[in-house]
């Protein structure tokens, strides 16, 4: 099941049909008029709230972003400061967020501005590192065994659960071999590094713990 996930803190919450707001993300290619199930996360200290519903793209845009607009509304639960779930997190967790259990919210306000009256320009500037990011993920992710896609959904959720149990995002899943020295999005190529230690190996080689340091100067050298 495809999902569509719009994560907010800054432009308000939908709760009802016929609500818009927008996001970075536009539609795949041959969906520009389909009506996707979504997940709508609002993060605001201390709420994080989960809005699930359907929307489809309105066929507009500010500047980079796309407007969608809810087409059907389910239900508002509250995640509890749940942090497992958020942007970028895989698509196990985005169907366990489908179907996730607890006790419905109901709004009565209206809590979603006009899309125009909230975005703010060049909001995307500062995310052209990630989008760069997430291209080369794409190009450098290899055709995966369902055995291999298994466990790259293994290490992502153990670095979920690692991070709900801190309360915060205190490991990060990191590339031995950096993307940006033409390592593979693969499962070989993966582990979970606490996150100061994977900032401060940006994109250069760090030993992995079963390497001797010969091995390691090697490897080193041929990067």
């Amino acid at each position: 099941m495809k999902f569509r996930l719009i994560q907010s803190n800054n432009r308000g919450l939908v709760t009802r049909p016929g609500d818009r707001t927008f996001a970075s993300r536009g539609p795949a290619k041959g969906e520009e008029d389909h009506e996707l199930p979504t997940l709508f996360i609002w993060a605001k200290k201390p709420d994080r709230l989960l809005a699930r519903c359907w929307t489809r793209w309105t066929g507009e845009k500010l500047e980079e972003d796309f407007v969608y607009e809810v087409t059907r509304f389910r239900d508002l639960i509250d995640l509890h400061g749940d942090t497992r779930f958020h942007q970028w997190c895989s698509r196990q967790l985005r169907r366990q967020m489908w179907e996730l259990q607890g006790p419905t919210l109901e709004i009565s306000e209206d809590c979603c501005p006009k899309p125009e009256a909230v975005h703010e320009v060049n909001r995307l500037k500062g995310a052209s590192g990630l989008q760069r990011r997430k291209a080369r993920i794409m190009a450098q992710s290899p055709a995966l065994s369902e055995g291999e896609k298994e466990r790259l959904d293994q290490i992502y959720g153990l670095r979920d659960s690692l991070n709900k149990a801190e309360g915060r995002i205190s490991y990060h899943v990191d590339h031995i071999h950096p993307l940006a020295a033409g390592g593979l999005h693969h499962p070989d190529n993966l582990r979970v590094l606490e996150a100061s230690e994977n900032m401060r190996k940006g994109a250069k080689l760090l030993c992995t713990a079963n390497e001797s340091q010969e091995a390691c100067a090697r490897r080193r050298q041929e990067y």
